[in-house]
């Protein structure tokens, strides 16, 4: 028999704890032991191995067959693996179906406050324009200022709250945009496969509150939806999306649970407590809660208590293999007829894992009038971008545009040198990457001035580059503050002052 070519280690000590760690930091490697009794075989499979058998010294067909078994077995668990996968997101994709009307209202709203605040503007700033424009000629002129001019100045004027009333139009518009790209970027990271979701520090209350983003408005349809968080709960470092899926699986589980049974007041109670090890998340009903013998298989894969199509079966039982894998559980507790609760327990990171995993806090830095006019290449492919940026730079900077990476690289090998560059890293192929690594070999100078822009980590692929990358990089959708201040950081300038 043909042995195949095999990497191997060497591996000492107790065999369930080396095997476990190597599995951890290569959970795709394929792991073979070799024991020298049986006992150290079920150790080994305990530990992770994919293999593991007594085999007699220089028995080549022995060493062939548990090669052979070692391989197949390898296989077929990364196959398993794989599917498993699959299952999880396509029950995620599922669960985000069912939201779609609600959050489609959710958009609705901020984007009817953007639409009629700018019609607001439009109808009151384009004649004061005019007036204004009216005005500045005759003064120009040394003519007398035009009356029908100051009478529209005058009639149009914002004088509520102080002459307050235009700066609130704006800001208005400013919170309602906000709260759509929040939207946007929950349903982004709700939809990440388990690929995209490396571990990251959250806050409970935030990682709480980014669920109920997405389900909330579900409970508020049917009862009423109660919050109970205990205060100066410690941080959590876990993939967000994950366990994003986690509490919506259960809140959507409690939501159709309330909507089978008439009661004069439902509710859906979501609470936060923490101990030494763990921090719990509870999602308790008013529904009609769970027969005692649905209980004891209600997180196996394919059972549900639902009507048909109201569920496919895995949802829990996908949600306590995501926490066991993080080294927490999912629990429930039910008094049939009385409702019943889920609780999530989610294991507190180690002192060094969050120091790890700290997230940086930077300084908001402000623009101000004083800052210096400095030369700014902006390479994307969308126009209303461009004209964005334009907009909020020209009148202090000069700008310079390229649509692409090969037209940026042509600038500047034809003697355009500018101070600062914004690449948009999400160009088509991978031409925002490309044009980075041609300035990383070429003009170091200018990969070091160089702010990337991106709309997140959509793929693997880019978020293992963002992990990777060490410049600036600001969101979008875009905020003015974290651009200018991400400017003056790579220009060399610090700059306090705020408009």
């Amino acid at each position: 028999m043909a042995l195949r070519a095999l990497e191997f280690a060497v591996v000492t000590g107790n065999p369930q704890a080396t095997i476990a760690d190597r599995r951890e930091r290569q959970p795709d490697a394929k792991i073979g032991y070799i024991a020298s009794d049986e006992e150290w075989v079920l150790e080994a499979l305990v530990g992770g191995a994919d293999e593991a058998a007594v085999v007699a010294p220089y028995d080549a067909a022995q060493l062939g067959a548990f090669v052979e078994r070692l391989d197949l077995r390898a296989r077929l668990r990364a196959e398993s693996r794989r599917l498993q996968e699959a299952f999880a997101h396509s029950e995620r994709l599922t669960a985000l179906g069912t939201l779609v009307a609600g959050v489609g209202h959710e958009i609705n709203n901020p984007l009817s406050a953007v639409i009629l605040s700018i019609e607001v503007a439009r109808r009151r700033m384009l004649p004061a324009l005019d007036a204004a424009l009216a005005i500045g000629v005759a003064a120009k002129a040394g003519m007398p200022l035009p009356s029908h001019a100051l009478a529209t100045l005058s009639k149009l004027a914002w004088t509520d709250n102080g002459g307050r009333a235009a700066a609130g139009v704006f800001d208005e518009m400013d919170a309602a945009a906000e709260a759509i790209a929040s939207i946007v970027r929950d349903l982004r990271t709700f939809a990440r496969s388990d690929q995209d979701a490396p571990p990251e520090r959250v806050d409970v209350d935030e990682l709480i509150e980014h669920a109920i983003r997405l389900s909330g408005r579900e409970a508020a349809r049917r009862g009423v939806l109660e919050r109970d968080y205990a205060p100066s709960l410690p941080p959590l470092v876990v993939p967000r999306a994950r366990v994003t899926q986690v509490i919506m699986n259960v809140f959507i589980n409690a939501f159709q649970a309330i909507s089978e049974i008439e009661r004069p007041k439902h509710r859906v109670r979501i609470s936060a407590r923490a101990d030494a090890d763990f921090v719990a998340i509870m999602v308790s009903d008013t529904g009609p809660g769970i027969a005692p013998e649905s209980l004891e298989r209600i997180f196996d894969p394919f059972f549900t208590t639902k009507r048909q199509g109201f569920g496919t079966g895995l949802g829990l039982s996908i949600s306590r293999a995501i926490l066991r894998r993080l080294g927490g559980d999912l629990s429930v507790e039910s008094v049939h007829g009385e409702g019943a609760t889920f609780a999530c327990f989610l294991p507190l990171p180690s002192h060094e894992l969050l120091e790890k995993t700290m997230r940086r806090s930077t300084e908001t830095l402000g623009y101000s009038e004083s800052s210096a006019t400095r030369s700014i290449l902006v390479v994307d492919d969308d126009d209303r971008v461009l004209r964005s940026y334009a907009r909020l730079l020209g009148a202090r900077h000069r700008i310079m545009v390229a649509y692409d990476g090969r037209e940026a690289i042509d600038m500047i090998r034809s003697g355009s040198s500018p101070d600062v560059l914004v690449i948009e890293l999400d160009l088509p192929g991978q031409e925002g990457r490309e044009l980075l690594s041609w300035l990383e070999a070429e003009r170091p100078d200018l990969a070091r001035r160089a702010i990337l822009s991106t709309s997140g980590a959509s793929n693997a692929s880019t978020a293992e580059f963002l992990r990777g990358y060490r410049g600036p990089v600001v969101l979008k959708p875009v905020h003015a503050k974290d651009l200018l201040a991400a400017i003056d950081s790579v220009a060399g300038t610090s700059v306090s002052a705020s408009r």
